[in-house]
């Protein structure tokens, strides 16, 4: 009885390839806004404290409204108590959000409404949770109009929206109130975040760290699109690895194909007149043509999709590139950031986070299983046709 091979090369290419899968998923879910976050005030009364802090950053973001689609401020805590009547209670992650927060950050609401502008106005003490909190604090009960208490303030339910564990939160469920609340009834809140969406990713991004920096020193800025790209670049060599190998094993190919026709007419010329045989070659040279300038197309697409990073990430770039000097500051220039004492993150961030780490262990194992299997496809010869000289 024929035993079976086993490849594990091939089990290592498919973990390296479902881990990239992962990872990939976990980058595209993170979104594509600009964040600045900073550690929240001590105080947070109505006066000086978190409330002061977002009149404040309403003005800053104002300021620069012509490069952002839409911007809003929010607080954010996680470990929170939320209870009920009959001793029911839960504990949240607890979103202190601003005017237009719904705007740039996307929920899914499943009953009444979400945290309005005339809510932050008013500082109303109104709440909206997940279904999840909903089905544990008011089983059997419409959660609309109900009571919850958060900090001993009692919070009116104003709606529910989809809720599910989310990677970067603590908490396995989730909350929303108005900032201003938070900061009259003097919540303590551990980070805030100015998030926002850009017209233009660079320049906005630019100006928005540059204005927010100026007015709240000591924050840590994020454009979570050019984040991700550099997350992803894994899987551009992973591309760029495939895109070169494909390239030299279709050039093979071509010139198999041409040497064979070329071969072929050099046959019949010497049995026919070359003008019957003008039309045939002319339609092979054309065709042959083609295939080559498939080809060189390819090479170009892949040419462009090598160094469109460079164009993102300009800070990649040093003032002179042969020279080491340069080559070193700008390495340093690029340390600073991972070099920061405190570095304050969102739900997002951890996101991306998370995805970076498991597209750079699906490629190594992806490039494992390729050395250990090998590509027989784009490593084997093409037998190339002779083409007869008569003497």
């Amino acid at each position: 009885m024929k035993q079976r091979r086993r490849h594990p090369g091939v089990i290592v290419m498919l973990l390296g390839v479902m881990l990239m899968l992962a990872g990939a998923l976990a980058l595209h879910s993170a979104g594509d806004t600009l964040q600045y976050v900073f550690p929240a005030p001590a105080s947070t009364d109505g006066s000086d404290g978190l409330t002061a802090l977002y009149r404040a950053g309403q003005e800053q973001l104002a300021s620069i409204g012509d490069t952002l689609s839409a911007s809003a401020i929010a607080a954010c805590s996680q470990g929170v108590s939320l209870s009920a009547q009959k001793g029911r209670n839960v504990t949240v992650t607890v979103y202190a959000v601003g005017e237009g927060y719904f705007d740039v950050m996307h929920e899914t609401l499943t009953d009444g409404r979400f945290v309005s502008g005339t809510d932050v106005a008013r500082a109303d003490s109104i709440i909206v949770i997940d279904e999840k909190t909903a089905l544990t604090l008011f089983p059997g009960l419409e959660p609309v109009g109900q009571e919850l208490t958060l900090g001993g303030v009692s919070y009116e339910v104003a709606g529910v929206i989809r809720g599910g564990r989310r990677t970067g939160e603590a908490d396995a469920q989730r909350a929303y109130i108005p900032i201003t609340a938070a900061g009259k009834d003097a919540l303590a809140m551990q980070t805030v975040a100015c998030v926002a969406k850009a017209v233009q990713s660079t320049g906005s991004a630019v100006l928005m760290e540059d204005t927010l920096r100026a007015w709240h020193p000591g924050g840590s800025f994020y454009g979570l699109s050019k984040l991700r790209m550099g997350a992803a670049m894994p899987l551009r060599w992973a591309v760029l690895i495939a895109g070169v190998s494909l390239l030299l094993a279709l050039m093979r190919r071509m010139n198999a194909v041409t040497l064979g026709r070329i071969s072929r007419y050099a046959e019949a010329l010497r049995l026919r007149y070359a003008r019957e045989l003008a039309p045939g070659m002319a339609a092979s040279a054309a065709l042959c043509a083609l295939g080559y300038g498939a080809i060189l197309a390819l090479a170009c697409a892949l040419a462009v999709f090598t160094v469109q990073p460079l164009l993102v990430f300009t800070e990649w770039i040093p003032e002179v590139i042969v020279e080491l000097s340069s080559l070193s500051s700008r390495f340093w220039s690029l340390n600073d950031a991972n070099a920061a004492a405190i570095r304050c993150v969102t739900r997002e961030v951890c996101t991306l986070e998370l995805g970076r780490g498991l597209l750079r262990w699906g490629f190594a194992a992806l490039l494992l299983g390729l050395a250990m299997h090998g590509s027989r496809f784009l490593s084997r010869s093409v037998p190339m046709p002779e083409v007869r000289k008569e003497r």
